[in-house]
This record gives structure tokens, sequence and C-alpha cells, in this order.
């Protein structure tokens, strides 16, 4: 146990000199305050829904900025059945949501990167309305803070790998 620790702190100062940058470091972090968030409208209600939710966990993240840079973003949101019963009623849901990204330099309309993150959330149905209702909230809630995760770290990564 005590040599473990000795040879991490003798491997410490090695990890400096060779330019190792955590990504989640305070610099990292400081470019995020270059970051503007745009949400399309979307397709219909839920695409809305699940951009406003992506977009609220974006400003808890990151906070809301007016920088050099904007973060366009599509939502796409599906749900679909496919547990049926022997009764011909769905008892198990898939909710995906798909979020198309962009990052834009703002002084010249660049696409700096660009891709797509995903998230999906299988539940099953209860045969109350209301309760299937709060369910599928709960599902969008969950996959729309799980993309807004994954498109942190790729813009994380993103930062990290320019000078």
């Amino acid at each position: 146990m005590i040599k473990h620790t000795l040879a991490t702190l003798l491997a410490l100062p090695l990890l400096t000199a060779c330019g190792f940058t955590p990504m989640h470091s305070a610099i990292g972090a400081e470019r995020f305050g270059d970051v503007a968030i745009e949400v399309s409208e979307g397709a219909d209600i839920g695409d809305k829904e699940a951009g406003f939710v992506v977009l609220q966990r974006l400003r808890d993240r990151i906070g809301v900025n007016n920088g050099m840079h904007i973060l366009k973003l599509d939502p796409r949101l599906t749900r679909d059945g496919f547990g049926i019963s022997a009764d011909d009623v769905t008892t198990r849901y898939d909710t995906s949501l798909t979020l198309r990204y962009s990052l834009i330099e703002a002084a010249s309309g660049k696409v700096l990167t660009s891709g797509d993150v995903k998230s999906t959330t299988t539940y099953a149905a209860p045969l109350d309305p209301y309760a299937l209702d709060s369910v599928d909230n709960n599902a969008l809630a969950q996959d729309a803070k799980d993309v807004a995760d994954r498109l942190l770290l790729k813009l994380a990564g993103y930062y990290a790998a320019q000078p």
C-alpha cells in the first residue's frame, strides 16, 4: 500500500512535465463563459419542451453568457412503445432525445465543431393516465440532463484540444 502511494506521488511531477491538463480544470471552465446558447423551436411540443429542459440544465452548469461562440441546439424527442400485453396495451416505452449541436464563432459564422448526442430512457407504463404522464415527464427530464452533460463533455474535449 505504501509503495503504491509513494509511486503515485513520484509520478505526479512527471504528468505536469508532459503538459497534461485536466479537461475540467479552471482553464476549461473559463472557456464556457464565451458560449451563448440558442435552441431551435423544434418540430413539435415535445421537441420544444426537451429543448427548454436542456437549456435550463446547461444554464445551471455554465450560466447565461453572451460570448464569442454560439452553441446552436436542435432537439428531437421520440417515444416508442415496445412492450405489448395480451390485451394489446403498451406496457413499456422508450423515450429518446437526440440533440444536434453546432458551436459557431459569432464574429465570422464559422462552424468550429458539430455533432450530436443521444440518450434513451426506458420505463414501465402504468395503467393510470396521470401516472403515465408523470413517468413520461420524468423520462424527458432524465434524457435532457443526460444529453446536456454529454454535450458539455464533448465541448470540454473540444476546448481542451484548442491552444
